[in-house]
């Protein structure tokens, strides 16, 4: 299985490809300050994720010994895996605009001026201080592997890449 840490790196070039599309489409959409801001909160958050896996992996391997189920990875799987990190997803999202000590990590994603598709890099590097991790141990409890959860977490990552632009009515 690809190493968890360079999927996202891997479609670099296709989210550049749509940033540098998006740009020449809509240049007044951007501001390079804002954009190179961005990049530079990717990088943190792509660092402090790889930290806090290296630290905290062995704590997701122990869980995983008490799993419900013991899922094998097929089409399946990997597709209701990834309807139910989105449906995870989408609470911690909807927690982080509720609950102050994640929300302290979560405002930086809305703190742009820009709505781009360089807005999807804006990621905070406390994401694994705050505890959003929390949010897929029912997965790997269910008996997913952590390495996969993790994989999927990163591929929902890159798909939520899509819907930060406001070229699309």
């Amino acid at each position: 299985m690809i190493d968890v840490s360079l999927i996202l790196l891997a479609l670099s070039p296709v989210f550049l490809l749509c940033v540098a599309w998006e740009y020449i489409k809509h240049h007044e959409y951007y501001d390079w300050r804002d954009s190179l801001l961005n990049a530079l909160l990717a990088l943190l958050h792509q660092g402090s994720d790889a930290l806090a896996l290296l630290v905290l992996m062995p704590l997701f391997y122990w869980l995983h010994q008490f799993a419900l189920f013991t899922i094998e990875l097929n089409i399946f799987t990997l597709l209701f895996g990834f309807i139910l990190q989105d449906f995870l997803y989408y609470w911690f999202h909807r927690a982080s605009h509720c609950i102050h000590w994640l929300w302290s990590a979560h405002v930086v994603h809305h703190s742009s001026n820009n709505m781009n598709f360089t807005t999807a890099f804006r990621q905070s590097l406390l994401y694994p201080i705050v505890g959003m991790w929390l949010f897929w141990l029912p997965m790997i409890l269910l008996g997913f592997t952590p390495t996969l959860v993790f994989a999927i977490v990163a591929i929902n990552l890159a798909f939520q890449f899509f819907v930060h632009t406001q070229t699309v009515n």
